[in-house]
Formats: C-alpha cells, sequence, structure tokens
C-alpha cells in the first residue's frame, strides 16, 4: 500500500510542477509577449517532457492498485488517503486547464495583433506607393522642360 500512497505522491508533485511552468509562461506571455513567443517551443518541449513523466507515473499507479495488496477490501483510512491524492490532482488539473485556455486565448490575441499590424502596413506601403512619382512622368517633364 505505501507504494501506491508514494507513486500518487509523486504524481501529484510533477502535476504540480507542470503547473508550475504553465503559471510562468502565462506571466511572461501577459508581460513580454515576443519573449515568450521566442520560448514557445522550449515551453512545448518542457510539457511534454513533464507529461512523459506523468503518463509513466500512471502506468505504474495502475499496475500497482491492480496488484495484491489492493486485490481484497480496502480499509477506510486508505480509501480515504487514495481519495485526498485523486482531489489534490484533481485540483492542479483543473487548474492546468484553466491556465491552458488563458494561454490560448492569449496567443490567439497575440496573432490577431500581428495580422492587423501586418494589414496595417501593407496599406501603408499601398499608399506610398500612390504618393511616389512615377521615373517615367518625371522623365517626360524633364523632356518637356
Amino acid at each position: 500500500m505505501q507504494k501506491l500512497f508514494k507513486l500518487l505522491e509523486t504524481k501529484n508533485y510533477w502535476f504540480k510542477k507542470y503547473l508550475a511552468a504553465n503559471e510562468a509562461f502565462h506571466l511572461v506571455l501577459l508581460h513580454e509577449p515576443e519573449v515568450a513567443l521566442d520560448e514557445l517551443e522550449l515551453f512545448y518541449g518542457n510539457r511534454e517532457s513533464l507529461l512523459k513523466i506523468i503518463e509513466d507515473l500512471e502506468m505504474k499507479v495502475q499496475k500497482e492498485a491492480e496488484g495484491p495488496a489492493w486485490a481484497g477490501e480496502i480499509d477506510s483510512a486508505a480509501r480515504t488517503r487514495v481519495h485526498a491524492y485523486v482531489r489534490e490532482k484533481d485540483s492542479y488539473i483543473s487548474r492546468i486547464v484553466t491556465l491552458d485556455t488563458d494561454i490560448i486565448k492569449r496567443m490567439e490575441a497575440i496573432r490577431l495583433e500581428g495580422l492587423q499590424k501586418a494589414s496595417h502596413l501593407a496599406k501603408g506601403k499601398k499608399a506610398l506607393a500612390k504618393f511616389r512619382s512615377n521615373a517615367n512622368y518625371n522623365e517626360r517633364l524633364d523632356k518637356k522642360i
């Protein structure tokens, strides 16, 4: 039983690390979006590594939970402890989902801002091109003079 408790505790530790990574990226995204976008690959790589660790721990938890120590009746203290670990994990996951949603919304807003800037730049270039004098027109004026 103690092995399962240790695995659940370790899994929650890694969920907490995952949440901390999300929170850090979210803060950078809010305050320094250019830096966050430069670090996006690193952020995704970090998340993938953490998810792989959590997935490996989940497989170990499943294997341990199917073992002989958990085959019979489980006392209420053990059940309560497992439920506490599950509630803690659910809390982390809920906060992670909320942060991921905020991150996606902010990245979409940054993308739209970039598209608007590009559109304004293109319009400015067109307007500037209209005010430039045509070389042929200038040559014809020079010949007339």
